[in-house]
């Protein structure tokens, strides 16, 4: 039996079960500890599961197909980085996590007991800021982009300008020294200009592949961004940049 096929069947009696114990997949598949680990890592990565002690229990999957890491684009990366991020947040704080599959990876990484007040414009980070009991979640209203799961437009901007942001998490499609950041989405551009005067320290959040690219609309000069937090990969040349 491949990995696949064994982790197709944990798959299927998770669906059938709703949950089960790590003891039971050991015994039926004659796998270590570590095997068995592996997989619920990758059925919780792939918003299958979530992991407990001892166990995994099937998530509520109405939004659970949204960035399915099958589809996800430098998942191992954008994971560290996403770790990497919520560490630095600091309790009391108020973070605004802009929409995407990076900025969604901090959400999942955030100390259990962090309180701080989280905004965003994102459907699936608000979803996932649901398991934190000291999370106060603002999601900000408007108008709903159906490809990314994002609000954007007037009535987002005049929300946002109630609100005092110490921490900006900003996702990108590309961060260049010389154009600055940009991304694929002129209907969002205006926000993005929002979030970023509103926030007393902008951090972008790229993976390599996003280091030293220009896309199509600018968001803001290289001035604008206080830190970029991206993985070994980047080229070390655009860093210095």
């Amino acid at each position: 039996m491949t990995t696949a096929e064994r982790r197709d069947i944990i798959e299927e009696m998770i669906r059938e079960n709703n949950e089960i114990e790590v003891s039971v997949i050991k015994e039926k598949f004659g796998v270590s500890s570590v095997t068995v680990r592996n997989d619920l890592i990758f059925l919780e990565r792939k918003g299958v599961i979530k992991r407990l002690f001892g166990k995994a229990v099937l998530r509520d999957e109405r939004l659970s197909s949204a960035f399915d890491v099958h589809s996800v684009k430098q998942i191992d990366e954008k994971e560290k980085i996403g770790k990497y991020a919520a560490s630095i947040i600091n309790p009391n704080e108020s973070v605004m996590l802009y929409t995407g599959t990076t900025t969604l990876q901090i959400a999942k990484y955030l100390p259990s007991q962090l309180n701080v007040i989280a905004v965003t414009n994102s459907i699936y980070i608000a979803y996932e800021l649901k398991k934190y009991p000291n999370v106060k979640t603002v999601v900000i209203g408007g108008n709903f982009n159906p490809d990314t799961g994002a609000t954007y437009g007037i009535q987002a901007i005049r929300q946002l300008n109630d609100y005092n942001i110490d921490k900006l998490f900003l996702a990108v499609d590309g961060i260049n020294a010389d154009t600055g950041i940009t991304n694929d989405q002129p209907y969002e551009t205006d926000i993005n200009r929002a979030m970023i005067n509103k926030s007393k320290n902008v951090i972008v959040v790229a993976d390599h592949t996003k280091v030293g690219v220009t896309r199509f609309i600018n968001m803001g000069d290289i001035e604008k961004v206080d830190m970029l937090i991206t993985d070994t990969k980047a080229d070390d040349n655009e860093i210095k940049r």
